[in-house]
C-alpha cells in the first residue's frame, strides 16, 4: 500500500538487525517489493 502511494524509500533498521537471519529478512523484503 505504501508503495502504491507513491514512496520510494523504506527504513527498516531494528526489523532488519533485531532479527536472526537478518539476511532473511532483506531477502523477504526484496521479494515483497519486487512484486509491486
Amino acid at each position: 500500500e505504501i508503495a502504491a502511494a507513491g514512496a520510494d524509500t523504506f527504513v527498516a533498521g531494528s526489523a532488519i538487525f533485531n532479527a536472526p537471519d537478518y539476511g532473511a529478512v532483506i531477502a523477504q523484503m526484496r521479494a515483497e517489493l519486487a512484486s509491486i
